[in-house]
């Protein structure tokens, strides 16, 4: 009886493990539909290989492995490419039209930008702060709240009165 249920378990393991494999492929790439273009990829795949071209480079240059004028000539030459591979990038992205989704997150970020000037402030010196700070960084001061002395809840920033127990702060 436990050798059944010990083969169930690993049959099932098996296959929890081994679904993705045979998932449709279009199932998993809803999302992207449309959004991969060949060339820009290849060019994409070139400006990297450019980039990190240059950085080895340097590299070897900064080890002694190049001398002066050999370093200058391949660096003249990566660069150009890198150039070329940008400018074309540029024309792709020129000719492309800017998807719906691109619009709508460039205005929800010039929305979030226009907000956040003074939005935050530390009750106790007027300091702006950021959502995810604990402690302001000017006064020290606490940005998440208090406990109650009685019952030791914590209260929320600018709470006269415990939530829990009425004492108050």
């Amino acid at each position: 009886m436990i050798t059944i249920a010990i083969a169930l378990i690993i049959v099932g393991s098996i296959a929890f493990v081994a679904y993705p494999l045979f998932k449709r492929s279009d199932e998993l790439g809803v999302a992207f539909v449309g959004l991969t273009d060949p060339v820009w990829e290849g060019l994409v795949t070139q400006r990297d290989a450019m980039y990190s071209a240059i950085k080895d480079l340097e590299n070897d240059h900064a080890m002694g492995k190049l001398s002066e004028t050999d370093y200058r000539s391949l660096r003249a030459k990566y660069e150009t490419k890198a150039v070329m591979i940008l400018q074309e990038l540029d024309n792709l992205s020129a000719l492309k039209p800017s998807a719906p989704a691109d619009d709508v997150i460039e205005r929800e970020v010039e929305r979030l930008r226009a907000g956040a000037g003074g939005a935050l402030a530390c009750l106790k010196c007027g300091t702006p702060h950021a959502v995810e700070d604990v402690f302001c960084a000017k006064c020290g001061a606490s940005l998440r709240g208090v406990r109650c002395p009685a019952c030791g809840k914590r209260a929320a920033v600018g709470d006269k009165f415990c939530g829990k127990c009425g004492h108050a702060i």
